[in-house]
């Protein structure tokens, strides 16, 4: 079984970019064969040079469209043991519906955040090692994924707005949380949640991403795409975010508003977002804590008993930590 490296209280914080990445990303698959990579490269490159605004059409939809993750066996059975009901999200057009899963009768309540193309059946191996723990615990399907319904821009396109409206409309109808458990963009979406006044007593965040900016950057630069088309894109997404791409930070959120406890979980091999990202975003947060995984990655992290010990462990220890100020709903926009 792979171990637990290390674990750090307050690492010191990784240099954060802003800008274009000047290292080859690791964002995008690297099992994609080389020949098939370099001919989209290459259309993406050629379209950037004569076809810029339907390039940067392109890259929108390609980046705000996640894959369709289809429910293993073992996370079927955990989504059929729920008990499941609907929250709302509303304040964007039509009330959408969001699917909850809830397991467990006693205990402080915590929530779980599943990550891009993802849905609740993936913390199957999580759920239990909770309950064992006495908690209540509750997951949910974020607006275009899993069981619930379209977000904004039709059942293929969201954002991370969405995951975290999602994530606060739940939060909303289950009562008070205890803490919230996410993984990937799931993390990322708890820190908007946070920003816009969840309140939790502490948030977990396994192999979160820390900036959106950087990530698309990383993405275009592994596709060829211009840079003066990567910021047409992420201007004309703006319009319709209601935030601006330097609202998604996550280790800016630790700095400039008043977060709780957190723990980050990242696995030093992660080739979907990098060992570095986790670094940053524990390093900023005040009162945080780093554990360093091996041989996990980004998925199987999810499913490691040790992982799974020190989640409880985390949330079993929160009992005295301060509350953040109840929830108010405040509606995204630029800082």
């Amino acid at each position: 079984m792979p171990q637990v490296l290390s674990s750090t209280s307050q690492p010191a914080p990784v240099p954060h970019a802003g800008g274009t990445l000047t290292h080859p990303p690791r964002t995008v698959s690297s099992a994609l064969d080389a020949s098939v990579m370099a001919w989209r490269r290459l259309r993406w490159q050629a379209g950037s040079l004569f076809f810029p605004t339907a390039t940067a059409t392109a890259l929108e939809r390609l980046w705000f469209s996640p894959p369709r993750a289809k429910h293993s066996p073992e996370g079927r059975r955990l989504l059929d043991s729920a008990r499941t009901e609907w929250a709302l999200v509303t304040g964007q057009g039509a009330s959408r519906r969001v699917r909850v899963y809830r397991w467990g009768n006693k205990g402080p309540v915590v929530l779980l955040a599943h990550g891009w193309g993802g849905n609740a059946g993936q913390w199957h191996a999580v759920v239990g090692g909770l309950l064992s723990a006495g908690m209540r615990v509750v997951a949910f399907d974020a607006l275009s994924h899993g069981a619930s319904d379209a977000g904004a821009r039709g059942q293929q396109q969201t954002s991370i707005v969405e995951m975290a409206r999602s994530l606060l409309a739940v939060a909303w109808h289950v009562g008070p949380v205890h803490a919230v458990v996410a993984h990937s963009l799931g993390g990322a979406a708890a820190a908007q949640a946070i920003r816009e006044g969840l309140p939790a007593r502490g948030v977990a965040m396994i192999g979160a991403p820390a900036d959106m900016y950087d990530a698309c950057s990383a993405m275009a630069w592994q596709l060829g795409i211009a840079p003066h088309v990567l910021k047409r894109m992420q201007r004309r997404s703006e319009q319709w975010l209601g935030a601006s791409w330097s609202t998604f930070n996550v280790p800016d959120i630790g700095r400039t508003r008043p977060v709780p406890p957190l723990l980050v979980i990242h696995d030093r091999n992660d080739k979907e977002v990098r060992w570095e990202d986790g670094a940053a975003i524990a390093g900023a947060w005040p009162d945080s804590r780093l554990i360093t995984t091996e041989g996990l990655g980004h998925r199987r992290i999810l499913h490691d008993a040790d992982v799974i010990a020190h989640l409880s462990r985390f949330v079993c220890g929160l009992a005295a930590a301060p509350a953040l100020p109840p929830m108010t709903f405040k509606t995204f926009t630029s800082p």
